[in-house]
């Protein structure tokens, strides 16, 4: 079980991404701004953990997976945190995911339209190990 001061130690700096045009109008509620990512507006802590949750679990793969939005992601990520911190971390934002798959290399695939949402390279099978995981 992991602690909350383990994911608030963890060195990840997203503030490098900053500026950077594929994360242009992402904000802690997905794509739905009209200006340059600012990392300040997020939650470090939850940026942190989630980070380490896709590091552990997901993998991505060639080809964009159409099967699994940012905001069902979200849900997983957040839902492995409550177990792994006993409740103590039970909820990430969705642009929070979003920032935490591209800091873990994942490419991202914007939905149509004003859609906050978005698609990765992520494979589904291991998707639904995470989900196993969750669902233990």
């Amino acid at each position: 079980m992991a602690t909350v001061e383990f994911y608030a130690n963890l060195n990840y700096d997203f503030s490098i991404y900053e500026g950077e045009e594929e994360l242009f109008g992402l904000t802690i509620g997905g794509f739905n701004g009209l200006q340059p990512l600012r990392v300040k507006d997020f939650d470090e802590l939850e940026l942190k953990s989630a980070r380490d949750i896709i590091a552990c679990y997901l993998t991505p793969i060639k080809s964009i997976n159409q099967n699994s939005t940012s905001y069902g992601l979200k849900h997983l990520v957040e839902n492995a945190l409550r177990k792994e911190t006993d409740g103590k971390i039970n909820y990430v934002s969705n642009g929070t995911l979003i920032l935490a798959m591209y800091d873990a290399g994942f490419r991202i695939k914007r939905l149509a339209g004003s859609s906050p949402n978005c698609y990765f390279n992520v494979s589904k099978k291991s998707v639904n190990d995470l989900v196993k995981y969750v669902n233990r």
